[in-house]
């Protein structure tokens, strides 16, 4: 739990350094309202004394006199008559005015909180997309999802809860000002009570922010468990298990809307107990000032109606400290993980170079770990892909296929050794350049909840229709595409579950095509297709030989008979190469076995 008076203190000025560094004229232009208010309730409350005397209060003793003398001649030098219409007419408009500020003071500060979140939020999306992908597919995907949702969202909460804690404590400022030229003895007195009462409940505000550290830690556990559940949904209700489900999600939801309950009865008793003991002073000091100090009724009137106005003040200061100290641990949590990812973050400078390939991609003693130097998922692995033809990786799950193709995106680096392109390290000073070239097609096909051509043209945004249905026809998709009812502004589902798997397979390989990539990489893209579906992807893939260079990544061998030459891997090392019928020549050696196994035809 990071509830250590360094964490607040350090977070506290995070935030503030943020806050003011992102919008400092917005941040001013609020705080500067907010003096505004504070100086018009100083006027609404001079303006009172004069209404007290119209009323027939007696005003002519002490402060009182003073003020009510001040106020007259000021109305003397405008040329008006202290009358009652005139009073009350300057003190509707005083109060109107201060009505006005309200509303624009609102708005100011809901401006700042939800623009503040936002930009909070795209900057760790940001950092998220830039970070290398190592790194980021080590993370919960639940855990980023909770910080840009969940945890934005009460990071504005608390914005606002910060910037109502300023404009309290400045109005308060005020009317302790005013009170103090009233009656000084008796305004210590209302200060002293409300900063003892905010004493004795500090230990109760305190907890706000182990709160906020437990709401913190339970809503992001929901989410992973959200996603979780989701996505098994299909086993879970294959193995008939619903209500242990339902069981676990139960007790998961009922602990978070535990931690949120905590915190606001927290709020509530701080409130109840600070009315109570402010309701009982109250009514001591208004015996003591009657019977005791014999005040005259119409000082006794303006300083209950100070204690009225002031004592709220301290409680609203202290829920709006509570609210923020509540949300600090959100702020904290978004900021850590946007580290994270910004110390892990790719590199790529496209404007500085770029690969064009147009000989080879070539493995110079390449090793990977993707753990320790201990254990190389890789190692001294040494091969060529030549531009123009069809290479193919074979070997069986987890041989480390999947790790050239990752180590050709760049989407890692090797831990020795480098990959080259045409004699140029593929590095981070190329990415963007180099990627742009790479179409990439994986075994688990990703689309989104759209229209097909909306999924097609996250490949090439500007892409005309004729375009699309090219590529459509290459990947073998076209005759499909065309018999469904809106074609392609048909919207497939969540993950494209209204096609079949092929019919998705086939989307993937179009969009890549649409790139126009002058490498294309098939992982294991065929794997888990019927054969007549497997089929027409390996014909569309055969269609392109010679135009465009192809890696072809299998555990299935029958995927790549066609290819011009044939890496075989096992435990991160090549253990035969050739083309297919080279490497059928050694009847005793291990590719021979695995097409036997797998009931190839050779």
């Amino acid at each position: 739990m990071l509830n250590t008076k360094y964490f607040k203190d350090s977070l506290l000025g995070q935030f503030t350094r943020n806050l003011t560094s992102l919008m400092p004229k917005k941040v001013v232009l609020a705080l500067t309202l907010m003096v505004l208010l504070s100086l018009n309730e100083a006027v609404s409350l001079l303006i009172l004394v004069p209404l007290l005397g119209m009323v027939g209060l007696d005003v002519g003793q002490g402060s009182l006199g003073q003020i009510d003398g001040i106020i007259s001649a000021f109305f003397t030098y405008l040329g008006l008559q202290p009358t009652l219409v005139m009073i009350l007419i300057v003190y509707v408009v005083v109060i109107s005015i201060s009505a006005f500020l309200t509303r624009y003071q609102t708005l100011q500060t809901s401006q700042i909180q939800y623009q503040f979140a936002n930009h909070l939020r795209k900057r760790l999306y940001n950092s998220i997309t830039n970070s290398n992908w190592l790194f980021f597919s080590r993370v919960k995907s639940s855990s980023l999802a909770h910080a840009l949702t969940n945890e934005i969202d009460r990071i504005s909460t608390g914005t606002g809860q910060f910037l109502t804690f300023i404009a309290s404590i400045m109005i308060l400022v005020v009317y302790i000002i005013f009170a103090l030229e009233l009656a000084g003895l008796i305004t210590g007195v209302i200060f002293g009570v409300g900063i003892v009462i905010l004493l004795i409940l500090r230990r109760r505000a305190s907890k706000s922010r182990t709160s906020g550290e437990d709401i913190t830690t339970t809503t992001r556990d929901l989410y992973y468990s959200i996603l979780q559940h989701l996505d098994g949904m299909k086993t879970i209700k294959s193995f008939g298990m619903q209500d242990e489900n339902k069981k676990v999600f139960k007790d998961q939801s009922n602990q978070v809307a535990s931690n949120y309950l905590d915190a606001i009865k927290s709020y509530a008793d701080v409130k109840l107990l600070f009315d109570v003991g402010t309701v009982l002073v109250l009514a001591v000091m208004v015996f003591f000032l009657i019977e005791v100090v014999k005040l005259p009724t119409a000082s006794l009137f303006l300083l209950i109606y100070l204690f009225v106005r002031m004592i709220p003040r301290f409680s609203t200061i202290q829920r709006a400290y509570q609210y923020f100290i509540n949300m600090l641990p959100a702020f904290g949590n978004v900021i850590d993980l946007e580290g994270q990812f910004l110390e892990n973050c790719e590199t790529s400078k496209s404007e500085d170079g770029s690969i064009d390939l147009k000989e080879t991609i070539t493995f110079e003693n390449v090793s990977f770990s993707y753990h320790s130097n201990d254990h190389f998922t890789l190692e001294d692995l040494n091969l060529e892909i030549p531009v123009g033809k069809t290479t193919a990786l074979a070997g069986p799950s987890g041989a480390g296929k999947s790790t050239v193709a990752d180590l050709i995106m760049g989407l890692i680096s090797p831990t020795k050794g480098r990959v080259v392109v045409d004699g140029t390290a593929v590095s981070d000073e190329f990415l963007t350049s180099w990627r742009n070239r790479i179409g990439y097609v994986a075994q688990e096909t990703f689309l989104f909840n759209e229209t097909i051509r909306f999924n097609l043209q996250l490949a090439s945004p500007s892409a005309s229709e004729d375009k699309l249905n090219e590529a459509l026809r290459l990947a073998a998709a076209y005759q499909f595409v065309s018999k469904l009812p809106e074609g392609l502004d048909t919207v497939i589902g969540d993950r494209g579950v209204r096609l079949s798997g092929g019919e998705r397979q086939r989307l993937a390989l179009a969009r890549a095509l649409l790139r126009n990539p002058s490498l294309l990489i098939m992982d294991e893209a065929t794997s888990n297709l019927d054969s007549e579906n497997e089929k027409k992807i390996l014909n569309a893939i055969d269609d392109l030989h010679g135009e465009i260079t192809i890696l072809m990544i299998a555990h299935r061998f029958s995927t790549i008979k066609n290819a011009d030459y044939i890496y075989l891997i096992d435990g991160g090392k090549i253990i035969g190469s050739g083309s297919w019928d080279d490497l059928l020549e050694n009847e005793k050696g291990w590719f021979w076995d695995m097409c036997e196994v797998q009931g190839v035809n050779r």
